[in-house]
């Protein structure tokens, strides 16, 4: 029993899934399950196949928001995804197939282009950087959407004075002007977590 099923039976208040990157694509499980039982909180853990077995740093603080987002009602989301991606460069556009399907499906459309670009900065950044595998994070609640990457590494990005002929440190700049607010939090077991904020009318303004 699938849970587009299980979700048209059982009407859950949330629900918890645990997938293979290849088990989202090209199949709108979101807009499945909105239509079936639309008050359902979905949390969605996805994973490339090459990072099946493996997490990224932040994964106990994300279980521990989700744990207190299920049983904080007035803390309900639209959708709370994360997506375990390996260190390779490959990693790039699949983040980006991943956040463009999750905004598209939340009909989140205005929000997709800009997503996109800050992902694959971010992911990008990720790669290069850090050691073992990243996790793009994505919140969607009401006026604000949150997107981030999850990573390992020590050291914590900052803006860099650039000059004309720059080629390097582009990244954070770009997801500056791309978003309403960015940050970096330091993970308790480790790493840290870069954030992005974008407010959907806004995007959609600009």
């Amino acid at each position: 029993m699938d849970a587009v099923t299980l979700a048209r039976r059982l009407q859950p208040d949330a629900l918890v899934m645990d997938v293979g990157l290849l088990d989202l694509a090209g199949h709108e499980v979101l807009r499945s399950l909105r239509a079936v039982s639309p008050r359902t909180q979905i949390f969605l853990h996805a994973h490339a196949s090459d990072a099946e077995h493996d997490d990224a740093a932040g994964a106990g603080r994300w279980l521990a928001d989700l744990a207190d987002l299920v049983t904080e009602p007035v803390r309900a989301t639209a959708l709370e995804a994360r997506l375990v991606l390996p260190d390779a460069a490959a990693s790039v556009p699949l983040a980006r197939r991943f956040v463009t399907e999750m905004l598209l499906e939340s009909d989140c459309e205005t929000l997709v282009e800009s997503v996109a670009v800050i992902v694959s900065e971010l992911v990008a950044n990720a790669v290069r950087h850090a050691p073992g595998p990243c996790a793009v994070e994505v919140s969607h609640r009401p006026g604000t959407l949150r997107v981030a990457v999850a990573d390992a590494g020590p050291g914590m990005p900052d803006l860099q004075v650039l000059g004309p002929t720059h080629e390097d440190g582009r990244g954070l700049h770009i997801v500056s002007a791309l978003s309403d607010a960015w940050g970096v939090d330091h993970l308790r077991d480790g790493g840290k977590l870069v954030w992005a904020d974008l407010a959907p009318q806004e995007v959609a303004a600009r």
